[in-house]
C-alpha cells in the first residue's frame, strides 16, 4: 500500500494498493468513495477498463452527481503510474523500460546555437509517448530526463512534430489511430 501526503488538496491521489483480485484500489483526497480500477495500458494512453465505486461504511450514497465528479483521467493516470512503477516500489519509468536508451545521442557541451539532430528529436517523441503511456506527465518527465527547461521541451516537442516524429494531436491520439495510419501508407 502506498500512502501519500495527507495535505493534499482535493482530488490527490491519498492512498493507492492492489487489491487480491488484481485491481487497483485508489482513494482520492475528498472523495467519499474508493475506486477499484483496471487499466489497459497497451494504448497510447492508459485508459480505464474496469471500474467500482466502493462507499466506506455503506452510508455514502452512490447517485448521479457522485458518478458525473469520477476523476476518470486521473483514476487511469494513477493507476497505469502504479503498475509502471512496480505496484509502488521506488522505480522510475527510465528504471523500467526507456526505449530510447540505444537512440540517445552523445551529449554536446551545449550552449547558444547547439544544434539537435534526428535522433534528439526521435528520442524526445518517444519519452513524450512512454511518459504518458505509464501515466507520468510527459513535459516535465522530458523535462527531467533530459536536464532541459519547460520552454525548451516545448520548443523540441514543436520541432519533433516539424520533423514528422511526432504526430500533431500526439497528446489524444490513440495507439489504434497510429496503427491505422501506418497501415493507410
Amino acid at each position: 500500500m502506498t500512502t501519500y501526503n495527507a495535505s493534499s488538496i482535493k482530488g490527490d491521489v491519498q492512498n493507492i494498493d492492489r487489491l487480491a483480485d488484481g485491481l487497483i484500489e485508489i482513494q482520492l483526497v475528498g472523495h467519499e468513495h474508493r475506486y477499484q480500477v483496471r487499466v489497459d495500458r497497451s494504448g497510447a494512453a492508459p485508459r480505464l477498463v474496469e471500474m467500482r465505486i466502493v462507499s466506506p461504511d455503506d452510508s455514502a450514497d452512490i447517485g448521479p452527481i457522485t458518478v458525473r465528479q469520477i476523476p476518470v483521467r486521473r483514476l487511469a493516470e494513477s493507476a497505469a503510474k502504479f503498475e509502471a512503477y512496480g505496484d509502488g516500489a521506488f522505480t522510475t519509468i527510465a528504471e523500467i523500460d526507456d526505449p530510447t536508451l540505444i537512440l540517445r545521442p552523445e551529449r554536446s557541451p551545449g550552449g547558444r546555437g547547439n544544434k539537435r539532430d534526428d535522433a534528439h528529436y526521435r528520442q524526445v517523441a518517444l519519452l513524450l509517448m512512454t511518459a504518458r503511456e505509464n501515466g507520468a506527465s510527459p513535459r516535465e518527465y522530458v523535462a527531467a530526463h533530459a536536464q532541459a527547461s519547460k520552454p525548451t521541451v516545448d520548443k523540441w516537442i514543436a520541432e519533433a512534430k516539424r520533423r514528422g516524429f511526432l504526430r500533431r494531436d500526439w497528446a489524444t491520439a490513440t495507439a489504434n489511430q497510429d496503427d491505422n495510419e501506418s497501415a493507410a501508407k
